[in-house]
């Protein structure tokens, strides 16, 4: 018997080059002071440099650690380009006195990246273009029309993020404007306040419609929408106080605990001075960023789970077959029933979380022999998975419901099966996101659909009463998830357009059995590849932004793997038998499984 120890050292010996998770290659970053990981570093007092409560990390530190990669200045050898101070297109930066005169534009720091990497984006890495409130502070202060300049630089702003995408970015990250009216900056100017929340509004308009007018496809962030729902509860997420600047008159660039208008402000209040945020303000638009990238690759996972029920309940008609046969000869008919349940764990990487839950299945069948070498049957399935996404990050409930019918062949030492089956999938999702102190839950439901075929044919060698051989086999598997939206309106609510999962499944393997009078040992190992190697991406959007769609990565599983199982078949009586089955996957580092199977089978 071949050991499944044995199996998995043969998976990895001939399929050394497994499928890595989509994880981003690098994080690359444009933009302006709220993006600045402390490119002025090197001329200010030790402790100081971030446009914030120093030393707290920035949003796209947070950001980048979550991803598992960095935010280095630009300017000591990392990929934060971002300076403070920087405009869209123009200097000086703002506002025009050191250091922030001298912030190189948005649009130079791209360039600068491009033309140090021979013109092209890298399009496995996140890009992020963050800008244009310098821009609206430099209107509001020096032009009598300060919309024109609002809407010029907005315009620069979809130029900027045209030319990375043409240079072969594929996944950018383009947060809005935040509502600077309702900053400690804009509380400041009174009535007049609402004219700056209209310029901030124009500039969003003009940006993300500009985007899409231009199918310049981008990961959207709406801050605009976060940070008012901040301000207008904030306790819930961890605040005292979001009207006052936590470092008092000192400038963000230069504050420290020192400067503190209270004890721990930097994690009790939201402004660390009129307009930007503390250590824990850039914490929950780092959260909320990474919510908005995990989502789609938390959501594939709709169209890869019943992949695995499905397989299941391919093995339970198999396995009915033969011991049916087995136990009563290949003549008359059978009625059978069948109960499993077990674990599975789909593994996380730093951009896609995994989940892991018990599927559970019950099937019934009847089948007839229509010759003494053939027998044909049909059977109904019932499937659930309750798994919970990682990362405390929500759950998701699918049930199916499934029509199979099936043939088997059996003549001497020759035998074969085909099961094809139509399924029908009900989803409920719940997606959990933390934003700093605060949890927020966006619930969903969809339906899907799975459509199978399986063929498998064996050959039995005899010695007594041990039979062994080779067995090879395809399964073919269609699964399509239709799309559906979060309900409720926020920021962080999404919609998921729908989706496919193709798989063609090959397999070969061998098995044994033990045929003790009233009692039937069996084991059998089987190695399998997925033949389909598309990659699979998730589109989605923000219901807030739902002109501005964007599509991910989904969990890519490895495509090699072995299963191994063993069990017993039991004669009862001469019309009554039953079995039970333990098997497991080995050899597929992210994705986990076993399984337990019980069945009854009755001859009439």
């Amino acid at each position: 018997m071949i050991r499944p120890a044995l199996l998995g050292m043969a998976v990895t010996a001939a399929f050394s080059a497994s499928a890595l998770a989509a994880d981003f290659s690098n994080t690359i970053f444009f933009g302006d002071s709220l993006s600045d990981a402390g490119t002025f570093s090197a001329f200010l007092p030790p402790g100081t440099g971030r446009f914030t409560t120093n030393p707290g990390p920035v949003w796209s530190e947070n950001l980048a650690a979550g991803l598992g990669t960095g935010a280095r200045p630009a300017v000591v050898g990392g990929t934060n380009f971002a300076a403070g101070g920087a405009r869209i297109s123009s200097l000086p930066g703002f506002p025009d006195q050191n250091p922030t005169r001298f912030a190189t534009p948005i649009r130079s720091q791209i360039d600068a990246h491009l033309a140090a990497n021979g013109g092209r984006a890298d399009p496995g890495a996140l890009y992020s273009v963050w800008g244009g409130a310098n821009d609206l502070f430099v209107a509001l202060q020096s032009s009598p029309t300060p919309l024109v300049g609002v809407v010029t630089a907005a315009s620069d702003e979809v130029a900027a993020v045209g030319t990375l995408q043409a240079a072969g970015a594929r996944y950018i990250l383009v947060p809005n404007l935040p509502d600077v009216g309702a900053t400690p900056f804009g509380a400041s100017l009174g009535p007049a306040a609402a004219g700056v929340t209209a310029l901030v509004g124009a500039y969003n308009q003009v940006l993300f419609g500009g985007l899409a007018a231009a199918r310049i496809q981008v990961i959207p962030l709406d801050t605009f929408a976060l940070l008012r729902e901040v301000g207008a509860d904030p306790a819930r997420y961890g605040f005292a106080n979001v009207t006052l600047p936590a470092c008092g008159a000192t400038p963000s660039l230069l504050c420290t605990s020192a400067d503190l208008i209270a004890p721990g402000a930097d994690r009790s209040f939201l402004f660390a001075d009129g307009v930007h945020p503390t250590t824990a303000g850039h914490r929950v638009i780092a959260d909320y960023a990474l919510s908005v990238l995990r989502a789609p690759g938390a959501v594939s996972l709709l169209a890869e789970s019943p992949l695995y029920t499905r397989e299941a309940l391919y093995t339970t008609v198999q396995d009915q077959l033969a011991l049916g046969a087995w136990a009563r000869g290949q003549s008359g008919r059978n009625v059978w029933a069948s109960l499993g349940g077990g674990r599975l764990k789909y593994s996380s990487s730093e951009a896609i979380p995994g989940a892991s839950g018990d599927p559970y299945d019950l099937a019934v069948g009847v089948d007839t022999w229509v010759t003494p070498s053939l027998s044909v049957g049909a059977a109904l399935g019932l499937a659930t998975l309750e798994a919970d996404f990682a990362r405390d990050g929500g759950d998701y409930e699918q049930r199916e419901q499934t029509v199979a019918v099936y043939a088997g062949y059996r003549s001497g030492p020759l035998h074969a099966t085909a099961v094809g089956a139509f399924g029908n999938i009900d989803y409920d999702t719940r997606r959990d996101v933390t934003l700093g102190a605060a949890q927020r839950t966006m619930k969903g439901s969809t339906s899907g659909t799975n459509v199978s075929l399986g063929l498998q044919a064996g050959y039995d060698f005899s010695a007594g009463a041990l039979r062994h051989g080779p067995t090879a086999g395809v399964h073919v598997q269609q699964v399509e998830v239709d799309g559906f939206a979060e309900k409720g309106q926020s920021s962080t609510t999404m919609a998921f357009r729908s989706q496919d999962r193709d798989s063609l499944v090959g397999s070969i393997g061998y098995q044994a059995s033990w045929d003790l009078g009233r009692y039937l040992p069996y084991a059998r190992v089987a190695l399998h590849h997925d033949f389909e190697d598309d990659d699979r991406t998730v589109r989605a959007n923000l219901a807030s932004l739902p002109a501005n769609s964007f599509a991910l990565p989904a969990f890519a599983p490895e495509r090699t793997w072995g299963t191994a199982a063993v069990g017993v078949g039991a004669k009862f009586s001469p019309a009554l038998s039953g079995n039970l089955a333990l098997s497991t996957r080995v050899a597929q580092d992210n994705v986990r499984a076993w399984a337990l199977q019980a069945g009854l089978s009755l001859g009439f």
